[in-house]
């Protein structure tokens, strides 16, 4: 019985229908809702920040607002008893790193289903997350969600 779920969310659709689907299959696991920043988000921040006239010191104020502002968005997608956690680095190694030490007995991803050339030019977590973890994966893509796991839908999303 999986008691520890984690679920990558990165506030798309996809990652939306892959936490319905945790939750409609794993009901009675602790879940926790991780997205991870990307060091390159904050750095073209920063950028745009530097050149108006900002300094280089508030790099590290601009990536504490950036993990802030994404916790209080995953406390919007979370309900009463999940947990949530951000991190900053690398999407999937950030992913299987926070699995294997928060003790997840799963990772649930939802993927774009992509094709292999954007892969290719780009990269896929969800691709990394199969080849490279040491815990399992459930994949969750281009679903048709029940009505019942609808009602699973985080609240600030379209078409729930």
């Amino acid at each position: 019985m999986l008691q520890r779920v984690l679920i990558a969310i990165d506030f798309s659709q996809c990652s939306a229908e892959a936490l319905a689907i945790a939750r409609q299959h794993c009901p009675e696991a602790t879940k926790l809702l991780l997205t991870v920043i990307k060091p390159s988000e904050v750095a073209a921040g920063a950028a745009g920040a530097f050149s108006a006239g900002s300094s280089p010191l508030n790099a590290k104020d601009m990536r504490q607002t950036a993990e802030d502002s994404a916790l209080l968005r995953l406390r919007e997608w979370a309900r009463d008893g999940e947990e949530c956690a951000v991190a900053f680095g690398s999407a999937p190694e950030e992913i299987s790193r926070h699995g294997e030490e928060w003790g997840a007995d799963l990772i649930v991803i939802g993927t774009r289903g992509r094709s292999q050339l954007a892969n290719m030019m780009s990269g896929s977590a969800t691709e990394w997350l199969i080849r490279h973890a040491r815990l399992p994966i459930m994949v969750v893509h281009d679903v048709r969600l029940t009505e019942s796991m609808r009602e699973k839908l985080p609240p600030t999303l379209p078409g729930r």
